[in-house]
């Protein structure tokens, strides 16, 4: 059963998707205020209020088919694919310059396949509305070296002291929707504000389908990656050519090894995992775009990006500020206040294990893994247990299984295979130090 998803952009797109009566489909309407399928979203206007410029043409299409991708990925429930994962999407999506996205399908298709574990395939036509451009206003905002994803986690935060630590003027790009997210980006924002004065520039944008009732759509939102990385490609271009967008993630989030043989694939988050990375950098060469895209911490663990950053002064002010959990609004389910970590699922446990590493203060837990009155069951109890048999798995294996472990996640630049292994190998003893104190 394949979707059909018809996107339309400002008030002239009167498209209509020629289909038979039977085909599942869904609507997203960018521009187009009141109609079902809305996405709410002011991106290009906020970064024209911010910067004082335009992003180019080119990164308005990718923008555009990024949040049209994030719309669908959000809407259409995986439960109703054959296998309860893999769903099958046909995107019509209209583009300015329709004849480069038609060449570049391939290589989307594939950065989009392995990202989400879906089939996405891709309809692109003219698109009608002019692009907006405008002259940067503001040239000091403009000289700002580089552009940094900034969700508000510890990863990040790091890099975003890095760059700021080494004289540099950053602007922060991240995205939220709802919940307690935008509440903690402000925080920390406002923590290195205060610190780093006007050489931090925030960029954070609300993109949000919206949906009839509140449980409805798909929560696994593995598309946000592509959404997350087009967003700082946005305002990287509107600073001008040969910006640098810096995405700070540990080597061993990146590569995410599954920790049970059911973890596999798309079941892991794939946001910087190094063929995903690679293929969007494919997509911005053959779209003609001039940002660079550097993963720093790549061949780091969590504790050892922490444990090395500078000013750990400042980074020990504002490391209870950041916020790592998966779900940080479970709390209210279970009477506790929302916006607290969890305490329980994997994010959690690898902050946790590389926070003991670098010996710094920490936030608030719902619950304490480590406690021996603690009693976890059902889902609160499933990623502590995937640890610890991955642990015992982990502690028996050779070095040759551990290289077979990170290339069974994706393809692996040959030349970096062996330093991959080797951050799974210092990632994992990190945990398992936290978990299996000696």
């Amino acid at each position: 059963m394949r979707w059909d998803v018809t996107v339309r952009i400002g008030l002239d797109d009167d498209f209509v998707s020629d289909v038979a009566a039977d085909t599942p489909r869904l609507n997203v309407a960018l521009d187009r205020n009141g109609e079902p399928g809305l996405v709410q979203e002011h991106v290009i206007r906020e970064i024209s209020e911010r910067l004082g410029a335009f992003p180019s043409r080119t990164a308005q299409d990718l923008l555009a088919v990024a949040i049209a991708v994030y719309a669908a990925d959000t809407r259409i429930p995986r439960a109703l694919a054959t296998d309860n994962w893999t769903r099958e999407l046909l995107l019509r999506v209209p583009v300015f310059d329709h004849s480069t996205w038609e060449r570049l399908t391939p290589t989307f298709t594939r950065a989009l396949n392995f990202l989400t574990g879906d089939s996405w395939s891709f309809s692109f036509r003219p698109r009608r509305e002019a692009p907006r451009a405008e002259e940067p206003k503001d040239q000091s905002v403009a000289d700002a070296v580089d552009v940094e994803l900034f969700s508000g986690g510890l990863d990040s935060l790091v890099g975003a002291i890095e760059l700021l630590e080494a004289g540099r003027r950053v602007v922060l790009a991240g995205h939220y929707g709802a919940g307690v997210t935008n509440s903690v980006q402000q925080n920390v924002l406002g923590a290195l504000q205060d610190h780093y004065r006007e050489r931090v520039v925030p960029c954070m944008f609300h993109v949000q389908p919206l949906k009839s009732a509140e449980r409805e759509g798909e929560p696994s939102m593995r598309s946000r990656s592509l959404l997350f990385l087009s967003l700082g490609v946005a305002v990287a271009t509107a600073l001008g050519p040969g910006r640098t967008l810096t995405v700070c993630e540990n080597g061993l989030i990146s590569l995410n090894v599954p920790l049970t043989n059911p973890r596999i694939g798309s079941w892991s988050t794939r946001t910087t995992h190094p063929h995903f990375i690679g293929l969007f950098r494919e997509i911005l060469a053959g779209l003609g775009l001039d940002v660079r895209i550097a993963v720093p911490a790549r061949f780091k663990t969590k504790g050892e990006l922490l444990g090395g950053a500078p000013n750990q002064a400042l980074l020990r002010q504002i490391v209870p500020m950041s916020m790592s959990c998966s779900h940080p609004e479970q709390g209210r389910f279970r009477g506790l206040t929302p916006g607290n970590h969890c305490g329980y699922c994997v994010p959690c446990i690898v902050r946790r294990a590389s926070i003991n590493a670098a010996s710094l203060p920490d936030a608030a837990y719902d619950i304490d893994v480590l406690s021996t009155t603690t009693t976890l069951a059902g889902d609160t109890r499933k990623d502590l247990r995937a640890f610890q048999i991955a642990i015992q798995r982990f502690r028996s294996a050779r070095s040759s299984q551990m290289l077979f472990d990170v290339l069974s996640t994706g393809p692996l630049p040959p030349e970096d295979a062996i330093d991959y292994a080797a951050v799974y190998r210092r990632g994992m003893e990190e945990i398992a130090r936290f978990l299996v104190p000696s």
